[in-house]
């Protein structure tokens, strides 16, 4: 395999792992995320004004960031192509459709909760639509944040890694305990969704594995992406 798919694969995945974290930092820090979203809407929403224009901002890079991984899902999937990893096209199409579900999930916040939050905080709108607006908003989390964003887009994104994580262990592209740590995030996103149906059900149990599995798989990115950076730059000397 040549140099050429591998780099910049790599290179993706770092700046990817990266990049992402700047958005969801800014956001722990300005709106108390995710915590806040326990809160009764209004509270959300009061939280959510006081943000302002740069609040908004932050979300719609969020939504970049996650709409990204369509970039990042193709250049890995070229790779293992080139590599002869015996791999399914349905890997780079659930990694496409995971960015797309996450990515449709924050764009809640920049072109909906904006007018919500609006309606239901201005004093001089009747009580029927500020009542209204309140009920808006936590429909449009429950489906667009927590079924599409959350719920689909997370399980989306597990069935990507468990599928990269096959195609290391197939393939040899890269050490095989990638693959391993790859598959053994699977448990903790799969009960980790018992938060997302105890908003739904709460006598499900809540299980917070989530956190945990998303900081798993971004530390597992980061150095998959490394680790194919160095192999590439090392096979790019090698060639003639």
């Amino acid at each position: 395999m040549t140099a050429r798919p591998l780099l910049p694969a790599g290179i993706a995945m770092a700046l990817f792992a990266v990049a992402t974290n700047i958005p969801y930092l800014l956001l722990i820090d300005r709106f108390g995320y995710d915590d806040v979203l326990r809160q009764p809407p209004l509270a959300v929403l009061t939280a959510f004004q006081a943000g302002g224009v740069e609040l908004i901002l932050i979300w719609l890079a969020f939504g970049l960031c996650a709409l990204s991984f369509v970039l990042v899902a193709g250049l890995i999937d070229r790779a293992l192509r080139v590599s002869g990893a015996p791999i399914g096209g349905w890997i780079l199409a659930v990694g496409v459709a995971s960015a797309v579900a996450q990515a449709i999930g924050l764009a809640r916040w920049v072109f909906v909760v904006p007018v919500l939050a609006t309606t239901a905080l201005d004093p001089s709108a009747s009580p029927a639509a500020r009542e209204a607006a309140l009920a808006a908003y936590q429909a449009f989390h429950q489906f667009a944040g927590v079924a599409i964003g959350e719920h689909v887009g997370q399980l989306l994104l597990v069935a990507w890694t468990c599928g990269v994580s096959l195609a290391i262990l197939r393939g040899g592209l890269g050490p095989r305990a990638f693959g391993w740590f790859g598959l053994a995030l699977t448990p903790f996103w799969i009960l980790g969704q018992s938060e997302l149906l105890h908003t739904a059900a709460p006598a499900i149990p809540v299980l917070e594995l989530t956190p945990y599995a998303f900081i798993g798989w971004e530390l597992w990115l980061l150095a998959l992406g490394c680790a194919w950076i160095i192999k590439g730059l090392r096979r790019s000397q090698a060639e003639p």
